[in-house]
């Protein structure tokens, strides 16, 4: 499946128009069926749909290794990715639910949070012997927009990396923010890379839900080229997860624990 096709396009520049072949992303629907269930429907940029695959399973708490699965195709030509789980009990309806409770009140926020992280069984961070430079933030971060060449070609992907202390360890891209942090779970997952001492890079913003994505596996630094959301830098504080955004050039933003830059 292609990630890119050439259409041709009108391009106005200021006073002149002319017609020119230009890279457009590919964005292609993928059907994910578990135990013969059809479980949702992500569209994507079609690569590493296996890694996609585990790293939304893992999400969405369906597993949490990779010895839960005891089968797994990706059928191009349909767009479909079929699981078969080596637990046979499976039951979408109760992981059909959404993240957030029925009733959520801005006001009871400390609330919220505590049910999240009792619901959701979710370990507050506690290392706090991963540390990062902040000359080598900025130099990551340039090697995470720099491995975009998709990006690059078209404009259309967010971009995810996941790094040690001073080197990235994997990179993965995607039309969709969240696709490309799955990605990025599943690759590690696939490769068994330890999480908890690692750091994750996303050229988008960090809303709620991807604190709750990535902090859940254990990883205690998220940084971001963009903005995060109230709601993420609150929840980050909660989990002890350190939360940098606008990471642009030589600035950054640190919102909360600072204790992890040096």
């Amino acid at each position: 499946m292609k990630r890119t096709v050439e259409l041709h396009v009108v391009k106005y520049d200021k006073e002149c128009k002319k017609t020119v072949e230009e890279s457009t992303i590919c964005e292609c629907p993928l059907n994910i069926f578990v135990n013969g269930q059809h479980l949702t429907v992500l569209l994507c940029t079609p690569e590493k749909l296996k890694e996609l695959t585990i790293g939304f399973l893992v999400f969405k708490g369906i597993i949490k290794s990779l010895d839960e699965i005891k089968f797994l195709e990706i059928d191009e030509k349909n767009g479909a990715s079929r699981v078969t789980l080596k637990n046979s009990q499976f039951n979408k309806e109760l992981y059909s639910k959404p993240i957030l409770p029925a009733a959520f009140n801005e006001n009871e926020k400390s609330k919220f949070f505590s049910y999240i992280i009792d619901s959701m069984k979710i370990s507050l961070i506690n290392n706090d012997n991963v540390y990062i430079h902040v000359d080598k933030i900025y130099d990551l971060m340039m090697d995470n927009l720099g491995y975009s060449k998709t990006f690059k070609l078209t404009g259309g992907t967010h971009c995810a990396a996941l790094c040690g202390e001073d080197k990235v360890v994997s990179i993965c891209e995607d039309v969709g923010r969240h696709n490309a942090v799955d990605k990025l779970i599943g690759e590690a997952f696939i490769k068994n890379i330890y999480l908890k001492d690692k750091i994750i890079f996303v050229s988008s913003r960090v809303s709620f839900e991807m604190v709750y994505k990535i902090a859940r596996l254990g990883v205690p630094i998220i940084i971001s080229k963009s903005a995060p959301t109230n709601l993420s830098i609150e929840f980050a504080k909660a989990l002890n997860v350190t939360l940098i955004g606008f990471v642009r050039g030589e600035r950054m933003n640190v919102y909360t624990n600072p204790q992890r830059i040096i």
